[in-house]
């Protein structure tokens, strides 16, 4: 796995209690790396689309986990197989976000969610992410 990944991982508890600090560098990091990878925004763009029209996290908490089949189809789709498992910009989005959709246990960390997955698009835009 990736340093960048892996580095993640380890910072989403941070992130979702709300280290704006980390959530940035974070995103940043986590953003070029997925440009930089060729991750495509329209890989992404209904995951976030229904991420954003999700407005409460009591309200939402079933299509949330409903999210990680939906992860697990697009990294089966755009990953490359190897000894390993996949491998790929797909793969690494979605190990983060259903990690992140495991962390998740309240309105603050689900707030905390949508602004560094945000933020990932942005710097993902930011680094010439298509």
């Amino acid at each position: 796995m990736d340093n960048v990944v892996e580095n993640v991982l380890k910072n989403i508890p941070d992130i979702l209690r709300g280290n704006r600090k980390k959530l940035i560098e974070n995103a940043d990091a986590f953003g070029e790396h997925l440009a930089r990878n060729k991750l495509s925004t329209s890989q992404i763009r209904n995951i976030f689309n229904e991420i954003k029209t999700m407005k409460k996290f009591e309200e939402s908490k079933d299509r949330l986990l409903l999210l990680k089949p939906k992860l697990a189809y697009l990294a089966g789709r755009h990953g490359k197989r190897t000894r390993d498992g996949l491998v790929g910009a797909v793969p690494d989005m979605v190990k983060v976000l259903s990690r992140c959709i495991d962390e998740i246990h309240n309105e603050e960390d689900f707030e905390n969610f949508k602004q560094f997955f945000e933020a990932v698009l942005a710097y993902h835009r930011y680094y010439g992410g298509e």
